[in-house]
């Protein structure tokens, strides 16, 4: 049985904002968070006064619909207000703060492109098999359907908003192998058609 003077259960108002989930310790951390060098990366990495957008919402059963139901939606601008050193942080959207737990806020997949900047010079709705040896490409997501493939492929590094190139198709185009992230991976067709992909123009 839940306590409800645990903080981790409590959604909790005050201060100007509402806080959802995990410690609610604000003490601001300037630090800077290591995505220097990443397209998209959890809201846990965020650094505080950084603009960013949500690309994917993460976690089992209808935790993604919660996030929604706080108005933390795909597409959706925040504003790093303030971040602990557990990975909690506040965000701003629109005239509203929200507090997020280290736990939940890892699920919430954000970038630092604008969307306007992520669509130029791009082309989406282009299937992985579609590309050619050297084409480049960026992940979008992934198939509604495809839950088992999404689960092993993020951890290979296809995340939503990483770039990569092809370089090999097989004879019968089974696997397809891509350069992502400085290593080479081959995915089945299946994998593969698992990704929402859009072409990046040179």
């Amino acid at each position: 049985m839940k306590n409800p003077n645990d903080a981790r259960h409590q959604s909790r108002t005050g201060w100007g904002f509402t806080f959802f989930g995990g410690t609610d310790t604000y003490q601001e951390q300037s630090s800077i968070a290591p995505h220097a060098n990443q397209t998209s990366f959890p809201l846990t990495m965020a650094n505080v006064g950084d603009r960013v957008w949500i690309v994917e919402l993460m976690g089992e059963g209808g935790f993604a619909r919660r996030l929604m139901d706080m108005g933390l939606t795909l597409g959706c601008e925040l504003q790093i207000v303030s971040r602990t050193s557990s990975g909690s942080v506040v965000v701003g959207i629109q005239d509203n703060r929200i507090g997020l737990g280290a736990e939940m806020a890892r699920q919430v997949i954000v970038t630092t492109i604008p969307p306007t900047d992520r669509r130029q010079n791009s082309k989406i709705n282009t299937k992985l098999r579609n590309l050619a040896v050297g084409c480049r490409g960026r992940v979008v997501g992934y198939e509604q359907t495809a839950r088992a493939y999404r689960e092993k492929l993020l951890p290979m590094g296809l995340t939503p908003g990483c770039e990569f190139t092809v370089t090999r198709h097989a004879p019968l185009g089974d696997p397809i192998e891509i350069e992502v992230r400085g290593f080479h991976l081959s995915l089945r067709k299946d994998e593969a058609d698992a990704l929402q992909i859009e072409e990046v123009q040179s």
